[in-house]
């Protein structure tokens, strides 16, 4: 090889390692825009999400407040509606209550007059006068007559009235099927809440031929007729209410009224 061939080599040798530096130095420069460049479009991004987020949580917000609020005025709305619809309820029931019981004070207040009247016509029927039967368990009580006096005598003695005497003849008849046993003390005057019990010596003493009701067996179909006598002031005598109450037994579980007027 020539030296001047040799001398060209070396150049070119120089100007390739030239070019190899300018290269590399090319290359570093080119990585550390690249780098830079990287890092900027990085913190952008960055910077877009960070709003993209700020801005969603801001409409997120604004949505949740307005749900908030349309679900608060509907509760409000419904628990309106719920209080005014018990309300009416209440006022529903207690006007059907109010109903029931007019209705019920109603039909108490005619039941209880029908039962009343009931009770009348019943106390009607079991009321008789003097000279009509009155009969009580299949036994006829009828007072024949009344009078007053104040004394009242036997063959051998008399009996005087504290205040006067009620005289009363009466007959009992005994329609059952077998004997029974009556006495005066079945008989009592009633005048309004007073009750007046016979007197037993002064009713011995009016019936001059015997012991009159005291104790008095009575068959089937077979009648007595006596006096009882009554002890008694003058205002029971005057009185329109007085009445004679009769019973069937010593228990007197049935009884029956006679008015005296």
């Amino acid at each position: 090889m020539s030296a001047e061939e040799r001398r060209q080599l070396d150049e070119e040798k120089r100007r390739l390692e030239q070019e190899r530096r300018d290269f590399e130095a090319q290359k570093q420069n080119s990585g550390k825009k690249k780098k830079g460049g990287c890092l900027k479009w990085v913190l952008i991004i960055f910077g877009v999400l960070i709003l993209f987020g700020a801005c969603t949580a801001m409409f997120t917000d604004d949505e949740s407040t307005d749900t908030t609020d349309e679900t608060t005025d509907e509760e409000s709305v419904e628990e309106e509606s719920t209080e005014t619809t018990d309300s009416n309820d209440e006022e529903n029931v207690e006007e059907a209550a109010s109903e029931d019981i007019e209705t019920d004070s109603g039909e108490q207040e005619v039941s209880s007059s029908e039962d009343e009247e009931v009770v009348e016509e019943e106390e009607a029927d079991e009321i008789s006068g003097v000279n009509e039967p009155m009969e009580v368990d299949n036994v006829e009580f009828t007072v024949n007559e009344w009078y007053q006096t104040d004394s009242v005598s036997s063959e051998f003695t008399t009996s005087e009235a504290n205040d006067t005497y009620i005289v009363m003849e009466v007959s009992v008849v005994n329609n059952q099927n077998e004997a029974i046993t009556t006495d005066s003390n079945f008989f009592k005057i009633i005048e309004g809440e007073r009750v007046f019990e016979p007197d037993s010596t002064a009713s011995r003493y009016s019936n001059e031929d015997s012991m009159g009701l005291f104790l008095e067996e009575i068959n089937p179909g077979s009648s007595r007729t006596a006096n009882i006598v009554f002890d008694v002031t003058q205002d029971v005598v005057d009185s329109d209410e007085k009445q004679l109450q009769v019973q069937s037994g010593f228990w007197g579980t049935q009884t029956g009224i006679i008015n005296l007027q």
